[in-house]
């Protein structure tokens, strides 16, 4: 008797989660982040970590669509055969400050492991002149951070 009880008691359906589906503008700033971070060949958990934390502030995301969005960064990195296709999105979709906050996170990134690469000083200058950030600008940018 039960068993036919319970077939006809109705199931309760769990709301469905969420599913973060992250846009070109996030990828694009991601990736950019990832390759900052893997640009001196070491991808430390301490850039990781900061990466995850730049993207939760940015984009006001939570931690988990945060790591998402790296590993959609990762990804994406892996693959990417130039800047350009992450830096255009980035130029066409952002003010002329929020450009220089990307500058800014890439700069955090870099400080946090404490170990200065000339490539990471490189792609900074290759990422400022693609999103169209001055050179007086990003010098600015960069002494700021380095004080």
């Amino acid at each position: 008797m039960n068993f036919i009880k319970n077939l006809f008691k109705k199931e309760k359906k769990e709301p469905l989660e969420k599913k973060f589906n992250p846009s070109p503008l996030q990828i694009a700033i991601s990736t950019i982040l990832v390759r900052t971070a893997k640009i001196d060949d070491e991808f430390h958990v301490l850039e990781e970590d900061k990466i995850i934390d730049l993207l939760v502030e940015y984009f006001l995301l939570d931690k988990n669509d945060s790591i998402i969005l790296m590993s959609v960064g990762l990804e994406e990195e892996k693959n990417a055969i130039d800047l350009y296709s992450y830096t255009s999105v980035i130029k066409n979709e952002l003010s002329l400050t929020d450009r220089k906050k990307i500058l800014e996170m890439m700069w955090q990134i870099i400080i946090t492991d404490k170990n200065f690469d000339p490539y990471e000083n490189n792609l900074v200058w290759r990422v400022a002149e693609l999103i169209g950030i001055s050179t007086r600008e990003r010098v600015q940018i960069k002494k700021d951070f380095l004080k």
